[in-house]
């Protein structure tokens, strides 16, 4: 979600733009292409869809740990010199939870609660661009200028949440749950990122001034650091699972909407040849909407108990998702979008529609009553689009686009073992592509037009819920 800065003194600096990345809950449910919501029936409920708490019978443990290596094949028509490859891994802590069931209730009903950490969103990216621009004088200049840009670029950081859930058997086949996700940087310590934006530039110019000719070679450099930090906010996920005949369950989740409070200080330091030095500090008050979001799903295990099959569909409502610089109210176009940093009429972006389909294979052994150590295959396929603009290239220039998100695909494999009853672990592998995307990426820029981006994302999951 980075946002565009222009600086004069180097010959106009910019900066990427980016949405934030949706970040699933547990080894298990990405192994399964993320098909999870009429599943939910692990320690990973409450991210999913709280309705499925009710499914758990024993207290439980669990952790979710991720390794990610991200990579960014760029291809350019008009700037073929920013054709390159950009790749960045890591590791984090995607989940935790502690899940307690609790048996004495109204009617007998199934009633458990839970405490659970969602990593929510994340920001990572590193890019290591070149950049050439030209552009022309009018008289009394006959000119041409010429700016070689060098951007190296970092972003890290995360969104999480602390999320109390509780899920209730209404029926023997419905349940309903609820979870409070508390995104308050107080208690969730780590909900912050930052962006280290590096930028060297070397400007020649050269052409006939009043008649006369010259040549002119100008050097700077802008590095600009920039936090985002005290993020506030409250939002409410509500959950129904419902086992609608033997072996078929359906499930549904709503994600409400929410806005967030932060801070965000920026400070640049623009070094001009020789020896000139000039540092700027600024430190804003930004309020952040998130979307809202609604997903049905649906599951049939057949009867053998071996096989599992499930299905989801999730609209985002991305239209939702403004920022507001609370410095800035004075101005007219003071809510933009934090995809491009473009004011809304000129960026809006449409809702979303993610399908995802799963499966879940479990090597049960009919002839052991009791099963010491039990495997499960798992495999899934998604289409899983990001918000853009959708802007399309015109001789003219570029146009404010009709919204379109960008195009996202996916495939995952998964692995299962649960031994003695008592401790499940799980790994999950998962690879996202996209072909002709982010062209919002240098939204407001001389960069813009004829730029795009083939994507290629690696992502590996390891998980362990321990049983008491």
């Amino acid at each position: 979600m980075a946002l565009l800065v222009l600086y004069a003194g180097t010959a106009g600096a910019q900066k990427p733009n980016s949405s934030p990345n949706l970040v699933g809950s547990g080894a298990r449910a990405l192994g399964m292409g993320g098909a999870f919501i009429a599943v939910a029936d692990d320690a990973t409920a409450a991210s999913w869809n709280p309705g499925g708490l009710t499914q758990l019978e024993r207290p439980e443990v669990s952790a979710v740990y991720n390794w990610k290596w991200l990579s960014e094949d760029w291809a350019s028509g008009i700037h073929p010199e920013l054709e390159a490859d950009h790749d960045i891994d890591l590791d984090e802590l995607n989940y935790a939870s502690i899940v307690y069931p609790i048996r004495r209730t109204l009617a007998g009903r199934n009633f458990v609660i839970s405490l659970n950490y969602q990593r929510k969103y994340d920001f990572d990216r590193s890019l290591d661009i070149d950049a050439r621009l030209v552009s022309s004088l009018s008289a009394p200049f006959t000119a041409v200028t010429t700016n070689l840009l060098e951007i190296d670029y970092l972003q890290e950081g995360a969104l999480g949440t602390l999320s109390p859930a509780f899920g209730f058997e209404i029926t023997n086949r419905l349940s309903c749950g609820m979870v409070v996700n508390i995104w308050d940087s107080s208690i969730v310590p780590g909900n912050e990122w930052k962006e280290v934006v590096r930028r060297r530039s070397r400007v020649q110019t050269v052409g006939r001034l009043f008649g006369r000719p010259f040549s002119q070679v100008g050097l700077g450099r802008l590095d600009t650091y920039t936090e985002y930090e005290d993020f506030e906010g409250t939002n409410y996920t509500f959950g129904l699972h419902f086992r609608a005949l033997e072996g078929l369950s359906l499930g549904a989740v709503y994600h409400t909407k929410f806005a967030a409070d932060l801070k965000r200080t920026e400070t640049n330091r623009i070094f001009l040849y020789p020896n000139s030095l000039a540092v700027t500090h600024r430190r804003e008050k930004i309020r952040m909407e998130w979307p809202s979001a609604v997903g049905l799903g649906a599951a049939y295990r057949f009867p053998n108990d071996k096989l599992t099959l499930t299905l989801d569909v999730t609209r985002r409502e991305w239209d939702q998702f403004v920022l507001i610089n609370k410095n800035e109210r004075h101005l007219r176009d003071v809510r933009k979008s934090p995809v491009t940093n473009l004011p809304i009429k000129d960026s809006h972006h449409k809702p979303t529609y993610s399908v995802r389909l799963g499966g879940e294979y479990v090597f049960v052994d009919p002839t052991r009553p009791k099963q010491k150590y039990l495997p499960s295959l798992r495999a899934g396929l998604y289409y899983d689009p990001e918000p853009a603009s959708g802007r399309a290239d015109r001789w003219w220039g570029v146009t404010c686009g009709s919204g379109n998100p960008d195009d996202y695909y996916g495939a995952t494999l998964g692995l299962g073992l649960l031994v003695g009853s008592r401790v499940n672990i799980d790994a999950a592998y998962e690879y996202r592509w996209g072909n002709n995307v982010r062209r919002d990426t240098w939204a407001g820029t001389p960069l813009e037009r004829g730029f795009s981006v083939d994507v290629d994302q690696h992502q590996f999951y390891l998980s362990t819920v321990i049983y008491f």
